[in-house]
């Protein structure tokens, strides 16, 4: 369990983890937010982003080709990560999958955000290709997608929308493009410590 007075506020060495306070980083004023607010933590743990998770770290030790450094700040139920890359004001946003897999999947926390709220999964979101149909057959199996979480949880849509105004998140269907090009870039592929690198999480051409 977090120490939410000084989020996350429990270190783990090795690996080239930043386990602690993001301070007054560009994502430090959303993080307060969230964890401000009990009813935010946990219905983004219904959006399958578990703040608790950090804890435990990420499946295995993984680093970047670039050595930046890696923070992570959420898991979710299929044991992925949530991690901060770099140490800039500004830090994108990485997924490490525990089946292998991994890449970029936003600029930035809001955006990264944004997409885990307004989509069935980030899974999902990448198992289609983004296409030369600028996205359409995506968005089809993506509303598909939404329409069975809808049978469980008809009140999907409500929710999403009241944590985009909490805490002030864009739609996500106008991330989707950008998402398969981040998930594309080689230099975000993370390597494990034994040298393995992850596969992609989006087809990419030459690949």
């Amino acid at each position: 369990m977090q120490d939410r007075e000084g989020w996350p506020g429990r270190g783990r060495g090795g690996g080239g983890y930043l386990f602690g306070v993001t301070g007054e980083r560009g994502e430090g004023l959303l993080l307060g937010r969230i964890v401000g607010e009990a009813w935010i933590i946990d219905l983004l743990r219904r959006f399958d982003f578990d703040l608790d998770r950090a804890a435990d770290g990420p499946p295995e030790a993984v680093h970047l080709p670039s050595g930046e450094p890696l923070e992570m700040i959420a898991g979710d139920a299929s044991g992925g990560a949530f991690m901060l890359v770099g140490d800039g004001v500004t830090r994108p946003v990485l997924y490490v999958g525990s089946e292998g897999e991994g890449g970029l999947i936003a600029t930035d926390l809001r955006a990264a955000l944004a997409l885990v709220v307004g989509l069935s999964s980030i899974h999902d979101a990448t198992s289609v290709p983004y296409g030369d149909d600028g996205g359409a057959r995506l968005r089809e199996w993506l509303a598909r997608a939404d329409e069975e979480i809808r049978e469980d949880w008809p009140e999907l849509d409500a929710e999403r929308a009241r944590l985009r105004q909490a805490l002030d998140l864009p739609e996500a269907d106008g991330l989707l493009e950008a998402l398969h090009r981040l998930a594309a870039d080689e230099d975000y592929r993370p390597v494990s410590d034994a040298g393995d690198r992850y596969e992609p999480m989006v087809d990419v051409p030459g690949a």
